[in-house]
Parts: structure tokens; C-alpha cells; sequence
């Protein structure tokens, strides 16, 4: 069966195949770190019967407007690859150097008041990205919605709408003040 490739931007010469990316995830957890030269690279994210395509091309989008953004306090992995063979899904990204807010705790356990006003500032710029008027909810390009408040973590439909998706939830979660049970 032929690999289906759903994502493919600006793929560098030292890029490796699909067929290398796909062995190293073999042999290893939920997510390998391809090295270049003997330097980490790319980082690969996969998942088996796990829809990686709206993830991939909303993290793509997002990284083209916060990565040209030169007052930007947060970087976001360049897509470069997103693929399925078989029933597995390949996300091919840069791999960012650094420590996560997680590695910066003290030995006491705590953050420092500038990792956390940091943190603080990444979220506030990520949230105040807006989409256009009258996009679909869900992934850019459209699909599922993967959230934990669906039923095994994915919405069953897409939603042409907000409106859409809102009566659908109050429908489940209020049914009694919206009629649904007679």
C-alpha cells in the first residue's frame, strides 16, 4: 500500500525518506528525534489509528504566523512532513532545542516567576490568533475534532459551525433544558 502524503512544505536537502522516518518510529516510543550530522533535527510525532493530519496542518498554519512574527515570544516547529502509511501517521517537524517548562523546576519543585510570566505570554499569543469570520470549527483545512470531550477523544462529524457544534453540546450536556427528553 502506497503512503499518502498530506503534508509537504519546504522540505530541506538533508531531509530524510519516508522510509527512514517510518523505521526510526519502529524502534522506538510515541515520537523520535532524527539526528543530522550527529545534531538533533527533525522530530517525528506518530501515531497508529490516530488522525495526525488537522493537528499537522493546524500546526503548520500557526507556525507561519507566529514564526514571522518578529515580536514572537514563542516558536513553533516548522512543519515539514505529514504522511500516513498503512495505519500510522508521521508528523515531520523541526526539532526545537531547549528545555521544557516541566525541566526548568527547581529542586523545591517550584517555577520561577519569569518562567511563568513566560509561559504566561506564549499562551496569551497563542490565544489571540483569530481565524476569518465563518471558519468551520476543527482543524485548518477542515475535519474531526480531536478533544477529550468526545467519546474516545474525537468529535463523530465536522462541524460546518459554531452554532453547529454549541447545539450539539447543549443537546448533550444540558438535555433537559433544551427539550431533548420528553
Amino acid at each position: 500500500m502506497a503512503d499518502t502524503v498530506w503534508y509537504s512544505a519546504n522540505v530541506p536537502a538533508d531531509f530524510p525518506t519516508r522510509d527512514s522516518i517510518a523505521l526510526l518510529c519502529a524502534e522506538a516510543g510515541n515520537s523520535v528525534c532524527i539526528r543530522v550530522a550527529g545534531k538533533p533535527r527533525y522530530w517525528v510525532k506518530y501515531a497508529y489509528h490516530s488522525p495526525l493530519r488537522g493537528e499537522g496542518r493546524t500546526q503548520a498554519h500557526v507556525a507561519k504566523l507566529v514564526n514571522t512574527n518578529p515580536a514572537s515570544v514563542v516558536r513553533v516547529p516548522e512543519v515539514y512532513l505529514g504522511f500516513s502509511r498503512r495505519q500510522c501517521s508521521y508528523l515531520v517537524m523541526d526539532f526545537v532545542q531547549g528545555t521544557t517548562f516541566a525541566q526548568r523546576k527547581s529542586p523545591k519543585g517550584r517555577h520561577s516567576k519569569d518562567d511563568i510570566e513566560a509561559v504566561a505570554a506564549a499562551v496569551r499569543q497563542l490565544i489571540e490568533i483569530k481565524m476569518p469570520a465563518g471558519t468551520a470549527p476543527g482543524p485548518i483545512g477542515g475535519g474531526f475534532i480531536g478533544h477529550n470531550l468526545f467519546v474516545e477523544g474525537m468529535s463523530s462529524l465536522e462541524y460546518p459551525t459554531v452554532g453547529h457544534l454549541e447545539a450539539q453540546l447543549n443537546e448533550v450536556c444540558f438535555p433537559l433544558a433544551f427539550g431533548a427528553l420528553h
